[in-house]
């Protein structure tokens, strides 16, 4: 009997064992395929006027120059 016992435990526990391995795999796939998915960063303009960096999509461009806000865009085309 307490031979059935053991052998008994032994298979519950090799199985616990398993499933937290597997959870563990499944979960370290599921970040390396979240990682994947980020998206890349956005590219960042320096202003002509005042050097402050922001993002492509906040700047004002004109004349192939960027700006950060609408007023030194107009002082940079008072400027030329």
């Amino acid at each position: 009997m307490g031979r059935v016992l053991f052998f008994v435990l032994l298979g519950v526990g090799l199985y616990v064992a398993f499933r937290i391995w597997r959870s563990g795999q499944r979960s370290r796939a599921a970040g390396s395929a979240r990682d994947e998915a980020r998206p890349v960063g956005e590219s960042i303009v320096r202003c002509a006027h005042c050097g402050l960096n922001v993002p492509q999509s906040e700047a004002l461009g004109e004349a192939g120059r960027w700006f950060c806000s609408d007023e030194h865009r107009r002082i940079g085309r008072d400027a030329q």
